[in-house]
């Protein structure tokens, strides 16, 4: 059995900038985070043609990093992916350190790389006639696909996203990364992984449900699917979602109108922003297919604002401030290619990470982890 999780961001920075380029101040947390280089990953050819079998003429195994720059293109000073309007955060060294400092965030939240481990470790059990296999969708910086292939050295894992990853070690033989758009479909990957795992990847999926249905025809039967996804409100010590609330009003701070802006801008390029509280009924409506489905929720402080915090739990809520940071300068080509105007960006820009930084509102971002899905063998 196996856990779906929706989990959220984690980066550090401090002071707030237009530019792409992370603040000097990340430097507190660098001892116990690796920030993203660019590592060119020159796999074997044959005739041109990459060493490593894919299953679909629509996959590209690329060859290096240089092949990757014919999948990027410049947004406002950002470098983002050339394949695909849907998913409009960046695709850049920046952006994929923020990535890595996010899947920081999520590790030390969930104690490992993934929940139910029993049921992981069981789908992976080596085998004799065929070798174990996992798929990451959207793996973004490559540090889960990474970490994983050490974890399971035996076990086949490939990392699937819209460009190339700004890696930040050598992958070990048994990982490989590859270029496919997951809404052009998955049906040629049919019962050929023991694992899918979708970390924070709602938002560039036109059509989530869809996308479910095709991560349990991929997975062989026994397999586990294991989701993560974050919810993109802001919310009070209550734990209530909070409304927009204009400038002048009471009640308005910069952070909620940053967010809610945020909101909007993703919602114009497509429906992926309002799947995530929605996954958790999707796979009751999917029925038998799974022999077990849960859920977990968390509500984690936007900074260690709380009350005798734990260790650990300081240590997350930090990350997730310091991912909020970052994610602040992520999302300015976005707002700006929706239409704001770059004075207004940078005033609730400013304004938020003024709020945050001080910690002058209790917020929590909601973490919801549908959780523990198994394909059933019947």
């Amino acid at each position: 059995m196996q856990g779906v999780y929706n989990d959220i961001w984690s980066p550090p920075s401090s002071d707030f900038s237009g530019s792409s380029h992370p603040s000097d101040a990340d430097d507190e947390l660098d001892d116990d985070m690796s920030r993203a280089s660019i590592v060119e990953r020159e796999e074997s050819t044959n005739g041109g043609e990459s060493g490593r079998d894919s299953p679909s003429p629509s996959v590209y195994s690329y060859h290096s990093s240089i092949d990757g720059k014919v999948m990027l293109r410049d947004i406002h000073g950002r470098m983002f992916n050339n394949t695909s309007d849907h998913y409009m955060l960046p695709a850049d060294v920046a952006e994929h350190g923020r990535l890595d400092l996010q899947h920081e965030m999520l590790k030390k939240m969930r104690g490992g790389l993934f929940y139910a481990p029993k049921a992981v470790k069981r789908a992976l059990e080596p085998r004799e006639g065929s070798q174990p296999s996992i798929l990451d969708v959207g793996s973004g910086s490559g540090s889960w696909v990474i970490e994983m292939g050490k974890l399971f050295p035996h076990v086949e894992v490939v990392g699937l996203d819209l460009v190339p990853a700004n890696l930040s070690s050598t992958p070990s033989p048994n990982c490989r990364f590859e270029c496919d758009d997951a809404n052009l479909g998955l049906l040629h990957y049919r019962e050929s992984f023991d694992i899918v795992h979708a970390s924070c990847v709602a938002l560039g999926i036109t059509n989530y449900r869809e996308f479910m249905d095709e991560a349990v025809q991929i997975l062989r039967p026994g397999g586990v699917h294991l989701t993560v996804e974050g919810d993109m409100h802001i919310h009070d010590e209550n734990h209530n979602a909070l409304p927009l609330i204009n400038e002048g009003e009471p009640g308005f701070t910069y952070t909620l109108r940053l967010v809610h802006a945020i909101r909007d801008a993703m919602r114009a390029r497509g429906p992926g922003i309002d799947a995530y509280p929605k996954i958790y009924d999707w796979l009751k409506e999917q029925g038998d297919v799974w022999e077990t489905i849960g859920q977990k929720v968390r509500y984690i402080p936007l900074g260690p604002w709380e009350d005798n915090m734990s260790a650990k739990d300081k240590y997350v809520s930090e990350l997730m401030r310091q991912d909020f940071f970052r994610m602040i300068q992520s999302v300015r080509p976005m707002l700006l290619s929706y239409g704001w105007f770059d004075e207004t960006v940078d005033k609730w820009s400013a304004g938020a990470h003024e709020e945050i930084k001080l910690m002058r509102n209790k917020y929590y971002i909601r973490v919801s982890s549908p959780n523990i899905l198994e394909w059933s063998f019947a």
